[in-house]
């Protein structure tokens, strides 16, 4: 259900701005409207300078938290209480409100988080510039004279630096056929150290000739080898990590207060968004005025909040008009509110539409338990699910995933019920037939039961399209645009059953053949009907041509409305694979138990690999195909979305969630 919204329009005094802005956030009632417009420059610098305040506060703590959860690699696993404070947070609000109370202990854990930052930044900056210049001498490790004694003498010239080892042997060719030169090659990886000696008059021809094969001379003079260096600075990196592990070791003693510094960090946040809000707020010398919404019966909450602060104050509220934009509240309950994190994947529903959990609830389980189809599968989704949800307190994704897996658990466990599967093997004879028995009846008959749903939910988008045009007033647009259709898809499933199933030659009892055959006319009227229907009306708000045009446009929406039953045909394909796949390693494992020995112990290794892997992708691939069908074919006939979702006053948060 969505929930009736008003808005609202609140004039009070400018000194008691931030104790109402904080009444306003108790409530968690109040969605507040900002233009987007940039802070206007005539802004209170009281106002301003107290956002920028907190906002530098919320970026040092947000440091804090990052440089905590670095060093949080390094506690350890046995350390279950610094280890909780890695994962989610949930309290309630005013847990979460308390946390100012201890604003000077956190302000402290925070300054002493940013020395220890700003030293381990320094060490490492200076390891960066040992570890660079270490690099300078890795290509001449081989080398066992000091760089030093590659120099020139007065009658000859030394040149000693790196060469390509794919164009050594052609320079050393060349070396050994020019007079006056000498050279010694070193061992290298991808380039070689090279010393190469000659004649003072032969100095240009050595060093064009060297310029050939891209030389790279060295410009190192130390009086010590490259290896001497490089120990000497692997020594000095040494001290610079111990120095480093040692602050490191000072910042872990604050890792116990990791999780205040994260409530501290998102409190800093709904302060800064109170703050940011108030810069945008009509102001005069004396006054203040806010507009938002907030839910109808949450009036008077929100009037004792404001007035529990302060007298002089104006209050107002006012029925949202055509023309505004109130947020969506959901208020539901049960399936239907665990069907909300489908559909919010989407977009959140438009205010003036109906709210579409309760059907994507049923649909969504339905086809979810057609995919998996197994007893097993579903009972290991139903109890992992559970104990997710049970046990995990911040009301976050990972929650509300699960309850949905806990009611896929169900449906799985029904529909596998209804052909006797448990995890690939078959335990009875069940009510439906088995598709993957390469029976040609059995497979139709799942397959068309699959498109029959397909259309049975097209028909429901169609009829809550038309509930949505009457919740608008537009009863004629509900009748030509959705009713038409709805009576076409009846009409269709009538006019059709006898036909499909005789030429499939699918057994149908007798009474059921009878039933459809008295319905075969009359749904071909209505199929007729809801057709023309469509195609005479569908161009009325058209002008001369478009009349027409509109007219053929909707009967070929036939073929759309066809290809979009098609698409249901993936739940059979998705649900034969998993049988499949399951019966197959079965029988591995079945095949290797009965050969005995240590089949015994790899049989059952392979069904319980086989299964897990089949579960783990059957969950995968039911959940995505699952949510395309309600996205692609069921909202495309119904849904408008792109609704905004109710954010109360106080809710920008990044670390923590708030328990209901």
């Amino acid at each position: 259900m969505i929930v009736p919204m008003s808005k609202f329009e609140l004039t009070a005094l400018l000194s008691e701005r931030e104790a109402i802005l904080a009444a306003l956030q108790r409530t968690r009632d109040v969605d507040l409207m900002l233009s987007e417009e940039p802070v206007p420059d005539d802004a209170s610098p009281s106002v301003r300078a107290r956002a920028e305040d907190i906002a530098q506060r919320l970026r040092r703590a947000q440091r804090c938290v990052e440089l905590l959860t670095a060093q949080a690699d390094a506690v350890p696993q046995k350390d279950r209480a610094l280890k909780a404070a890695l994962g989610g947070i949930a309290l309630s609000y005013e847990e979460f409100l308390s946390v100012s109370e201890r604003e000077e202990e956190l302000s402290a854990a925070v300054g002493r988080a940013e020395e220890y930052a700003a030293r381990i930044a320094e060490l490492r900056a200076a390891r960066g510039v040992l570890t660079a210049r270490k690099a300078q001498y890795a290509p001449y490790l081989a080398v066992g004279d000091a760089f030093s004694a590659f120099a020139d003498t007065r009658n000859t010239r030394c040149f000693f630096g790196l060469v390509d080892e794919g164009t050594l042997p052609s320079l050393t060719e060349r070396l050994d056929g020019a007079a006056l030169a000498a050279y010694t090659v070193y061992e290298g990886a991808k380039q070689r150290p090279v010393a190469v000696f000659c004649h003072a008059d032969a100095a240009e021809e050595t060093a064009a000739l060297l310029a050939e094969f891209s030389f790279v001379r060295c410009t190192l003079a130390l009086d010590a080898t490259a290896a001497e260096e490089t120990a000497r600075l692997d020594g000095e990196i040494g001290e610079l990590l111990q120095k480093e592990e040692e602050i490191a070791a000072l910042a872990r003693r604050d890792l116990p207060l990791l999780k205040d510094v994260k409530v501290y960090a998102d409190y800093l946040s709904t302060e800064l968004e109170k703050a940011e809000a108030a810069e945008r707020f009509f102001e005069t010398q004396a006054t203040f005025t806010l507009h938002g919404y907030l839910p109808e019966d949450s009036r008077e909450k929100v009037r004792g909040a404001v007035s529990s602060v302060t007298e002089a104050y104006v209050l107002q509220f006012f029925a949202p008009s055509e023309e505004d934009t109130p947020p969506t509240l959901m208020k539901n309950r049960g399936p239907a509110k665990a069907a909300e994190f489908v559909t919010n994947m989407y977009s959140a529903p438009d205010y003036r539409e109906l709210d579409p959990n309760g059907f994507v609830f049923i649909f969504f389980m339905i086809f979810f338990g057609v995919i998996m189809a197994d007893i097993g599968y579903g009972l290991l989704l139903f109890v992992g699910g559970l104990i997710i949800a049970r046990t995990r307190r911040a009301n976050d994704g990972v929650k509300k995933l699960a309850v949905i897996m806990t009611y896929g658990g169900v449906a799985t466990a029904v529909v596998g019920a209804l052909f006797g599967s448990c995890f690939g093997f078959s335990l009875y004879d069940a009510p439906l037939p088995d598709p993957s028995s390469g029976s040609r009846t059995n497979v139709l008959i799942i397959l068309l039961g699959c498109l029959a749903l397909g259309l049975l939910q097209i028909t429901v988008g169609y009829a809550l399209n038309a509930a949505n045009s009457i919740r608008k007033g537009h009863i004629l647009d509900a009748v030509c645009d959705s009713f038409t259709w709805v009576l076409f898809d009846i009409g269709l499933f009538f006019a059709v059953f006898n036909f499909i199933t005789g030429y499939f030659e699918i057994p149908v009892p007798a009474n059921v053949v009878a039933f459809f055959d008295a319905m075969t006319l009359p749904g071909v009227i209505m199929l007729g009907v809801g057709l023309a229907g469509a195609a005479l009306t569908a161009g009325r708000k058209e002008k001369l041509l478009g009349k027409f045009t509109k007219g053929f446009g909707a009967v070929y929406g036939i073929i759309n409305l066809l290809s979009d039953v098609l698409s249901y045909a993936r739940l059979f394909g998705l649900m034969l694979s998993g049988m499949i796949i399951a019966q197959q390693f079965n029988a591995i494992g079945v095949d290797l138990i009965h050969a005995g020995t240590v089949g015994y112990v790899f049989g059952p290794v392979v069904i319980f690999i086989g299964n897990a892997f089949n579960l783990a992708m059957g969950v995968l691939g039911a959940y995505i195909h699952d949510c395309r069908l309600q996205y692609i074919e069921f909202f495309s006939k119904f849904y408008t979305g792109e609704g905004t979702l109710f954010t109360p006053l106080g809710s920008r948060v990044e670390y923590i969630s708030f328990t209901e």
